[in-house]
């Protein structure tokens, strides 16, 4: 996996968000297409920023300082992080809501270098970019799965395995 790059795991048919889609219309394709995030882009393609599920949770609930309360009648300030994302889940286009900080890479990058970012940033998924172009993404999942295929199978014999075998774990 140390050589892979992300040309070779990207997802290459993107869903994505146009700039002047509305939030429900994002929500019903990240649940649609079982992502957590999406790409917003203009009409040439070119990225905008992303949105994601945290960008879009607390759509259509009261503001939380009805819902929480406040300790002994005293004032609270909530934390930066949920006041920031429930003025997001508040708006109504994605580009209102979708954050515009993205990290990209290219499509020469290492897949190492993709995974390490994604830790760093505590993000999902990553556009892979020409330019400004989108031309792929690369999520989570597909690191996940570039590695489980660079492990080796000679231990198990998946045909015996059917048949039921014994065998040192």
């Amino acid at each position: 996996m140390l050589s892979l790059c992300a040309r070779d795991i990207m997802t290459r048919d993107v869903v994505t968000a146009r700039k002047g889609t509305s939030i429900e219309t994002a929500v019903r394709l990240m649940a649609d297409n079982r992502v957590s995030g999406l790409p917003v882009v203009d009409t040439e393609g070119f990225l905008l920023g992303m949105i994601s599920e945290s960008d879009v949770l607390l759509k259509d609930i009261n503001a939380l300082s009805e819902t929480r309360g406040t300790p002994h009648g005293i004032f609270a300030p909530r934390p930066y992080g949920v006041d920031e994302a429930y003025r997001r889940a508040q708006s109504q286009l994605v580009e209102e809501a979708m954050t515009k900080k993205v990290v990209v890479f290219s499509e020469d990058s290492l897949v190492v270098d993709i995974a390490q970012t994604m830790i760093e940033h505590a993000i999902n998924r990553v556009p892979i970019v020409d330019g400004r172009k989108l031309i792929g993404i690369v999520s989570r999942h597909d690191v996940i799965s570039a590695m489980a295929k660079a492990i080796p199978t000679d231990n198990y014999d998946v045909d015996n395995l059917r048949s039921g075998k014994v065998i040192e774990l």
